[in-house]
Parts: C-alpha cells; sequence; structure tokens
C-alpha cells in the first residue's frame, strides 16, 4: 500500500463536490506524459529559452487546477472577497503560479521522473508519487494530488498540489497569503501579487 506523507493528509481542506473517484493508473498516466513533455521541451535546442520557457508555461497552464488552487491559498477570504477582488486576484494568481510551477519544472533540466505508484485518495482525487532522479545528487520525493473534473469536459484531470520531500506547495502557499490577508486584509495580497507579476514580466 502506498504510504502518504502527513501533509497530504490535510488537504481535505481542498472543495470536493459529490463526484466519480480519479482513476489512480489515469493520474500516473498524466505525470507521467507531463513529465515527459517538460523533458521534450527543455531538451529541444533548436529554439530560444525565451520559446521554450513559453511553451512549458502553456504545458503547466494546462495541467493545473489554477481557480481551485487560487480559492484554496486564501481559505474562507474567497467567500467574503467581493467580485472586483476576486476578478483582479484570480488574474494576478494565475501569472504568479504559472510561473512558479514554470521554473520548478524548468529546474529538473537533465533529471528523470520515476513513476513509482498512485492510489485513490479520499472520494474523489488521485495521488501519483514519483521520484526524481538525479546523478551526483540526492533523489527527491515528489507527490502529485491530481483530480478528475469531470463535471466540466473543459479541465479532465488536474493537479491540485504538488508535496515535494514532505513539503505541501499548496499548503505553504496557505499560510503565507492567509498571513499577509490577517496584517493587510485582501488588498495587501493583491498589492504583494501586483508587484510579483510586475516583477516577473520586466524579466521577460
Amino acid at each position: 500500500m502506498i504510504r502518504l506523507s502527513t501533509a497530504l493528509f490535510v488537504l481535505f481542506l481542498f472543495p470536493s463536490v459529490a463526484s466519480a473517484q480519479t482513476d489512480p493508473d489515469a493520474a500516473a498516466r498524466f505525470i507521467s506524459e507531463l513529465g515527459e513533455q517538460a523533458v521534450e521541451v527543455l531538451q529541444d535546442q533548436s529554439t530560444s529559452l525565451e520559446a521554450r520557457e513559453e511553451r512549458l508555461r502553456g504545458i503547466v497552464a494546462e495541467s493545473l487546477d489554477i481557480k481551485t488552487i487560487g480559492e484554496f491559498a486564501v481559505g474562507k477570504t474567497w467567500e467574503r472577497a467581493s467580485e472586483e477582488e476576486k476578478e483582479e486576484y484570480m488574474e494576478l494568481f494565475s501569472v504568479y503560479l504559472l510561473q512558479i510551477y514554470t521554473q520548478r519544472l524548468g529546474g529538473y533540466t537533465g533529471q528523470t521522473l520515476q513513476i513509482d505508484g498512485s492510489s485513490a485518495y479520499k472520494d474523489r482525487d488521485a495521488v501519483v508519487e514519483t521520484t526524481i532522479v538525479q546523478d551526483g545528487a540526492d533523489n527527491i520525493d515528489v507527490k502529485w494530488l491530481v483530480r478528475d473534473s469531470d463535471n466540466d469536459s473543459s479541465k479532465g484531470l488536474r493537479i491540485l498540489d504538488v508535496i515535494v520531500d514532505g513539503k505541501s506547495l499548496a499548503l505553504a502557499q496557505r499560510k503565507e497569503f492567509t498571513n499577509i490577508i490577517a496584517r493587510e486584509k485582501m488588498s495587501g495580497l493583491l498589492n504583494l501579487l501586483r508587484l510579483k507579476v510586475s516583477k516577473y514580466s520586466a524579466q521577460s
């Protein structure tokens, strides 16, 4: 039986409506194909670095459930936010999240994604356990929380969280964002995201 990390059990906080269980084997194939696509892009020396980054960003955008992750990151504040705040937040958060995941995948150049197993998680999701195999360095344990959004045919399988060496990226994001909101309210978080997104734009 696949043993899940402690951090993963906190992810019941992700909203889940009644729906079919995500097929663990399909989730494993989804993550395997994601890794293969990323490697293909990163190893393509016939295009510029900017073009490779743009292609990788597109792959990431099609692999993440950005809306669910974004709502989870701000907790109950999402319900209290105005429509204008929600709209701007999602626009900024999408750019921010894609940059984070694109940089992370881009950092795995020359490494191998090994699928170790997959299992059903709770009543809807699946967990795919993988290892990033690195020559001359310690391997990295990575778990992927995947959901089949079968109630939205435009989405299909999407990643909800990535747990790297036992640390949940979604939970870390939620802690950071909710701490900012507690001190500076939603307007403070929006200001921070504006700064981060403008920095990414200046660097690209």
